[in-house]
């Protein structure tokens, strides 16, 4: 819960998002018992069961300061950094529009996808977004951003291929064949994930593959987060590590990161590992040749 007085902050998004009709929260009744007994006793099941409840709806809300290509939230103070704030109705998030005199005009409540908040938030971390907090208030509640990345896997609707079986079968038999199914997999996927460089937030953790430099991505925030662990223990304590990109995003993000002699990828870095040369990234169909 934000223990500041409110402020906002102009946090600037490049995703370019487009603007949203306002739409109904769903599940209040149960969800505003699940924020009550949640903040009352923060246990871990009790916060699991808020979170779960949480990812299950289809759509968040966001007050969008006004931004001409994107959406640009209202935040708050919260430590060192600040809390971007996410309602589960439009009702809960106009009534904080109401109350905050000083934002512009141009202030309103607007949608998001679930699917696509876990891209959304990311993009957040570098202006100082941490966390988030949930129907700010009596009842409010927060996580890390890490975390909410992690829930919106975890607690996801629908069912992905196993791409660690695909891998699998990329390294035997037909390899042209393999690969094109691999890929299309995992270019099917809703997010790719990278971990942050600890020393360059805005860069992704590098990784040597064939005494080249190669960006580590995984196809799930777990692996990642169990790896950024393996890495830096003091991951646990900062929780702000892992950066989610759709596909066509991260892969216009490679073509970047080829300019400063990036090589290629590596998904999934450990024994299901594959790795995509930084020049066919963007193919039709990607070679997929193993790590060893």
């Amino acid at each position: 819960m934000c223990t500041t007085a409110w402020k906002w902050v102009l946090v600037w998004w490049h995703w370019r998002v487009p603007r949203m009709h306002i739409q109904q929260g769903e599940n209040q009744p149960s969800l505003a018992r699940l924020f009550e007994v949640a903040c009352q006793l923060p246990t871990a099941s009790n916060r699991e069961a808020l979170i779960r409840g949480l990812t299950s709806m289809t759509r968040w809300f966001v007050i969008d300061l006004g931004a001409r290509d994107g959406i640009l939230p209202l935040v708050c103070d919260h430590g060192a950094g600040h809390q971007v704030q996410i309602f589960t109705s439009a009702e809960a998030a106009n009534q904080i529009l109401k109350l905050q005199e000083e934002l512009p005009a141009s202030a309103r409540v607007v949608s998001l996808p679930t699917h696509e908040v876990a891209a959304f938030i990311s993009g957040l971390r570098n202006w100082g977004v941490a966390s988030a907090i949930f129907n700010a208030g009596p009842w409010g509640i927060s996580w890390s951003l890490d975390d909410l990345i992690v829930a919106l896997w975890n607690y996801r609707p629908d069912s992905l291929p196993d791409i660690d079986a695909l891998a699998a079968q990329a390294n035997i038999g037909s390899v042209e064949q393999q690969a094109r199914k691999l890929w299309s997999a995992v270019t099917s996927l809703p997010c790719w994930y990278f971990i942050s460089d600890p020393v360059t937030r805005t860069d992704p953790m590098v990784g040597i593959c064939r005494d080249q430099p190669c960006v580590l991505v995984f196809t799930d925030p777990v692996r990642a987060r169990l790896h950024a662990r393996m890495m830096d223990p003091s991951t646990d304590h900062e929780g702000d590590r892992l950066i989610a990109l759709n596909p066509q995003q991260a892969l216009y993000w490679f073509r970047s990161l080829a300019t400063r002699g990036i090589s290629g990828g590596i998904f999934n870095d450990g024994p299901c590992a594959f790795f995509i040369p930084m020049g066919r990234m963007t193919a039709p169909v990607d070679a997929v040749r193993s790590v060893a």
